[in-house]
């Protein structure tokens, strides 16, 4: 099967490249620096570049193209939420996937799947609530924007392509969020964020990327899936246990004012958590590497114990 992935060039789409590439399938990759990606990527992927304006016709030949993945959007949180950010974050999402769909409305590509990115930000704040696919969305800023990416992938018009739309949790691997959570362990003043009552909704990248093959395989997966551990964890309990996967204490919570001084609105999706069950995934069959928090850090930072 041919695999067409749009944001592939990030740590989630390298990871994933890897698992289809290990497992038999073609990818390509669209990227508006194709120099950039190849370097990246390595010379089994065909990387098409694409200006993200012009319709996704005028770049190249798609018709034989069997999936599509769409991971594009500018980062969350990176940079402090001013109100232009919050514009990119949103249209940057919105941008790619409108071109997407029109490019499957008229013809220009025909997958039997669109997989699209979302997030368990999708719910908003639900403090203790156990959350499946059947919630409601939240109504707070990230909420919105999930809400509107979600929209905007269910506007494929055909009966030939199926549109799943992943809420996926905060991704536990070398990389991502993962890597800024362990900086303050090295300095000894780890510790949760806020009160550490908020749960965190997690996924190891494996589990990520093997959901995602699992989900094209298995054709009764259709709309949005809850793509995180069947395990969530409060915050205080993720950083105890990251604490000690690292042999560094976690005793010095970072207090909820602080942050939002430091971060702005942007504190909201550290301080307020989901409590997000993937029952849709668990209920077609998929089975996770990493049930676990511990085995989880274990497995993404071995290289990094005792810092």
């Amino acid at each position: 099967m041919k695999i067409l992935i749009f944001g592939g060039a990030g740590f989630v789409g390298r990871n994933l490249t890897k698992e289809l590439l290990a497992n038999g399938y073609q990818v390509s990759v669209v990227s508006r620096n194709r120099q950039k990606t190849l370097n990246s990527l390595g010379d089994n992927v065909q990387v098409i570049e694409w200006d993200n304006i012009s319709p996704l016709s005028s770049m190249y030949e798609l018709h034989d193209i069997d999936v599509v993945i769409n991971l594009a959007g500018e980062s969350i949180g990176n940079r402090r939420w001013s109100y232009s950010i919050k514009q990119e974050i949103l249209t940057s999402r919105i941008r790619t996937t409108s071109a997407i769909v029109a490019a499957i409305n008229n013809r220009t590509m025909q997958p039997k799947v669109l997989i699209n990115a979302s997030a368990v930000g999708y719910y908003g704040p639900r403090q203790d609530d156990k959350i499946t696919e059947l919630e409601k969305a939240g109504q707070d800023f990230l909420a919105g924007v999930c809400r509107a990416w979600e929209k905007e992938a269910n506007k494929v018009q055909n009966n030939f392509t199926r549109v799943v739309t992943l809420r996926i949790g905060v991704v536990l691997g070398n990389e991502g969020a993962l890597k800024r959570m362990v900086m303050p362990f090295k300095f000894f003043i780890g510790g949760p964020l806020g009160t550490g009552n908020q749960w965190l909704s997690w996924i190891h990248i494996k589990d990520l990327t093997s959901m995602i093959r699992f989900v094209i395989e298995h054709q009764e997966v259709i709309g949005p899936v809850n793509a995180t551990a069947p395990t969530p964890v409060r915050m205080r309990d993720f950083s105890k246990v990251l604490g000690e996967v690292l042999k560094r204490p976690s005793w010095l919570p970072v207090p909820e004012r602080l942050l939002k001084i430091a971060l702005g609105q942007m504190a909201e999706m550290l301080l307020y958590g989901q409590r997000a069950i993937p029952e849709k995934i668990l209920g077609a069959g998929f089975e996770f590497r990493f049930f676990e928090l511990r085995s989880a850090l274990e497995y993404a930072l071995g290289n990094q114990k005792g810092l």
